[in-house]
């Protein structure tokens, strides 16, 4: 119910993804056609912004099948601990490369999903075969183009292999990618760049003067970026400024309507249903007694717009169903927080504030609160129990961070 889309590879993405509004639909047209060449997209973390970048990948390469087009999925790993803006360039740059080099390995992505397809009943397996195979003709072209681009540059540079290269200390990072990207374009590659993870970065300043230093590199591309901020804040001016010098910026409304809510919960109902159901519309209309309409709105009511929290409630619903031996999902089935919980005490929202922003240790949210250390560790237990909050590692390299339930808490506190 819960299951995570993060690339139109997935082998059930043609199943599950629902085009929320026709916006994925519309950044594609905008981006592939070049009307605006970057678009950074904007929200609350698990609105589903990967998500709709990918589907926004997905129609373009549907709609595009004779053209070179090169998707490139740039996820900056480690950017949330990164302090300094230099180092965050080195990490992107790395993961442009490795992005690139993912590319050159998906030739095997048709023989993959035949195998994956084989998985499930005989309609979803059509269903995921008719799907793809209108995009496998473009990634086989940026496949083949991209291997042949990776094995230029690690001859070119000196390395053994690609793994070596990227792995290297020494190695100029923006200038072995942009050796890459010159390469793939001098043969005719259309680059589209989908950019991740960089709003993971906790200091909006490194991430502003990482956009302000790297302007020129980003105007020649073209791509999507996926810009985050936590329930209770917003995106700063300066980062906004910093990000509007390359790229036209907008929200991404998230799940709003009934209507989206239900294609997506249900399209889930119908894939579980699969095993027991002979065909697509016997499952579908399934799907429809067993969530309701009164049912989708509930659980809508308690998580919009957020997509993770949404499909969370889902779930719980169909556990809290199943378990009363119940036909149906009814809104009473719908968890919701009971009163004395909804609302943290007023240190406990002081350690949500500040997990709103990053990960940190009980040590460094004790010196930033001014509290006592084991007042601190004590409440963080406490708000493990109530799920707000949930850790990383133990002891000394303990970290917290806050949970979707978390979230929702503090914006309650910042409402109240």
């Amino acid at each position: 119910m819960v299951k995570e889309l993060t690339s139109y590879q997935d082998e059930l993405f043609c199943q599950l993804f629902k085009d929320i509004s026709g916006f994925s639909q519309n950044l594609s047209d905008r981006v592939f056609g070049q009307r605006d060449r970057r678009i950074s997209i904007y929200g609350v973390r698990g609105l589903g912004k990967t998500t709709a970048m990918q589907g926004a990948l997905w129609d373009g390469l549907k709609e595009n099948q004779t053209e070179k087009y090169v998707p490139i999925n740039v996820v900056v790993l480690g950017a949330r601990g990164v302090t300094d803006p230099l180092q965050l360039s080195d990490l992107f740059y790395r993961a442009v490369i490795i992005g690139i080099n993912r590319v050159a390995n998906a030739s095997g992505y048709k023989k993959d999903l035949a195998a994956a397809a084989a998985r499930y009943a005989p309609w979803v397996a059509r269903k995921i075969t008719e799907a793809v195979g209108v995009v496998i003709g473009p990634v086989a072209l940026a496949s083949d183009l991209s291997e042949k681009g990776v094995d230029w540059l690690v001859e070119h540079l000196g390395y053994k292999n690609i793994d070596a290269l990227v792995s290297s200390k020494d190695l100029d990072s923006q200038q072995a990618a942009t050796f890459l990207i010159d390469n793939l374009e001098h043969e005719g590659g259309k680059l589209i760049f989908v950019i991740d993870e960089l709003d993971k970065v906790e200091n909006d300043t490194v991430l502003s003067d990482f956009f302000d230093g790297n302007q020129a590199w980003f105007q020649g591309k073209q791509g999507m970026i996926s810009l985050s901020y936590t329930f209770g804040k917003s995106l700063s001016k300066t980062l906004v400024t910093s990000a509007s010098r390359i790229s036209q910026i907008e929200g991404f409304p998230g799940i709003a309507s009934p209507e989206d809510a239900a294609e997506i919960i249900r399209s889930r109902i119908e894939l579980g249903l699969s095993q027991v159901k002979g065909s697509e519309e016997a499952a579908a209309e399934a799907a429809v007694k067993i969530m309701p309409d009164e049912t989708v709105k509930a659980i809508l009511n308690v998580s919009a717009p957020n997509s993770h929290i949404m499909l969370e409630r889902a779930s719980q619903a169909i556990d809290a169903a199943i378990l009363a031996k119940a036909e149906i999902v009814s809104p009473d089935h719908v968890y919701t927080e009971p009163e004395e919980q909804t609302l943290p005490t007023t240190l406990e929202a002081s350690i949500l504030q500040e997990l709103a922003a990053c990960k940190l240790s009980p040590s460094v949210i004790s010196d930033r609160l001014q509290k006592d250390r084991g007042l601190t560790t004590r409440t963080l237990q406490k708000l493990m129990a109530k799920n707000w909050v949930d850790r990383h590692g133990d002891g000394k390299r303990a970290y917290y961070f806050i949970t979707p339930k978390g979230e929702a808490a503090y914006r309650r506190a910042k409402n109240s």
